[in-house]
């Protein structure tokens, strides 16, 4: 057993070399003897001396083959994620495209898609920056959305990049629909997960309505959904009911957004200016 490990490690440090070819000569002198019939004593040693040897050899020849294989599953298995991220991109592209043709069919305006690359530092999140700009047909006040619902509005635009105002934002006012009742009401700012809406008192607003965009105010059409009501409670006056709004659009998970390229109407923005409703 000692002459194994010798063996072994004279192998696998390389400097064996020698020692090996004598092995090899000294078995091939045993198989002579064995075909001659003339094994000796000496013959039986030396065939005990060379099968270790062989077995260390042969131990070398397969932790190089498993290796071998082992970077070879490493390659195959590299491929067979790379192909699974195509594959899976390839189902990403197709579900955006089928969103874009239903959004072709229900409203008549073209539809860009936009990568969010920044936001606004800082404790609340109001805006974020997006990879389209003028180049690619996106001008101030157009609506921002996802599959979701109402994302918000573009306040401002470069060349290759703009700006959108969040629903979040106290300072962007949209007309809203109680979906239920056909109450009109207004939006006014909030936070990520809760948005502040007023609508008229006595109106039969509840729990668990759904609120949309009115399609008045000029910049966002009708229908896009904006969140549900979670709780009511009586205004300073008697007349307004503050609502909070769970939105169907969490913001802080923004990746993509649709933008849609409708111009806002400038003659109701004109009636409603004063109001400071989009």
């Amino acid at each position: 057993m000692q002459l194994f490990h010798l063996l072994g490690s004279v192998l696998i440090k390389g400097h064996g070399l020698v020692l090996f070819f004598i092995l090899l000569l000294v078995g091939f002198g045993i198989r002579h003897l064995e075909k001659d019939g003339k094994e000796t004593l000496v013959a039986g040693a030396l065939s005990s001396l060379y099968y270790p040897a062989q077995l260390v050899v042969s131990s070398v020849n397969r932790i190089h083959s498993v290796s071998y294989e082992n970077d070879c599953l490493k390659r195959e298995n590299a491929k067979l994620k790379m192909e699974r991220d195509n594959l899976r991109e390839g189902l990403e592209e197709a579900n955006r495209l089928r969103v874009l043709v239903h959004f072709d069919n229900v409203w008549d305006y073209p539809i860009v898609t936009a990568r969010v690359i920044g936001q606004n530092p800082g404790r609340f999140l109001t805006t974020f920056v997006v990879n389209r700009g003028t180049d690619q047909g996106i001008e101030l006040d157009l609506p921002v959305f996802t599959t979701q619902g109402l994302v918000g509005r573009v306040s401002a635009v470069s060349k290759n990049h703009a700006k959108v105002q969040l629903l979040p934002d106290p300072s962007l006012h949209v007309s809203i629909l109680v979906q239920r009742t056909r109450v009109v009401g207004f939006l006014n700012g909030g936070s990520a997960n809760y948005l502040q809406a007023f609508v008229p008192s006595y109106t039969g607003v509840r729990e668990g309505d759904t609120l949309v965009t009115s399609g008045l105010g000029g910049i966002y059409p009708k229908g896009i959904g904006i969140g549900v009501v979670r709780s009511l409670e009586k205004g300073d006056i008697d007349v307004v009911t503050n609502i909070e709004v769970e939105p169907f659009q969490k913001f802080t998970r923004l990746e993509e957004v649709f933008i849609m390229q409708k111009k806002p109407d400038w003659i109701v923005q004109e009636m409603l200016k004063s109001a400071n409703v989009h």
